[in-house]
């Protein structure tokens, strides 16, 4: 049986930590082997930096009083609008209004509550956002 070759590149997003992957061996039994690719790296990277950027640009859009600090939390905890609402438990267009500050305003504890739990803050922190910090 043909081996797979398993790249062991440094992967420096994982912090020298390093993934398992699932192999076969010459006899056909399956071997656990650590790798890390660059490929990936890359990718994770790009990632990252696309939701840093939207984290920066949600905090201007608070300044003019046009998002809501959800966006600034959902962007900080890397999550997309799918993701939140499926943790928070509410339908996607539910959550999308919740983004616009006009309707942010309106939100009761409860509903407020519920986020506040996702991203693991205080309601206060959610009510009274200054700036991100």
């Amino acid at each position: 049986m043909k081996e797979i070759e398993v790249p062991k590149e440094e992967n420096v997003t994982l912090n020298g930590m390093q993934k398992v992957m699932y192999t076969k061996d010459s006899s056909g039994d399956f071997i656990r082997e650590n790798y890390g690719s660059n490929i990936e790296e890359f990718a994770t990277r790009t990632a990252v930096d696309e939701y840093e950027l939207l984290e920066k640009e949600s905090l201007d859009n608070i300044s003019k009083g046009i998002s809501s600090p959800i966006s600034f939390f959902m962007y900080k905890n890397r999550m997309d609008l799918p993701t939140l609402s499926s943790m928070v438990g509410m339908f996607q267009f539910r959550v999308k209004r919740h983004l616009q500050m006009k309707h942010f305003k309106k939100l009761n504890e409860k509903v407020l509550s519920r986020y506040a739990e996702v991203f693991s803050i205080k309601i206060e922190e959610l009510r009274d956002f200054r700036d991100g910090k």
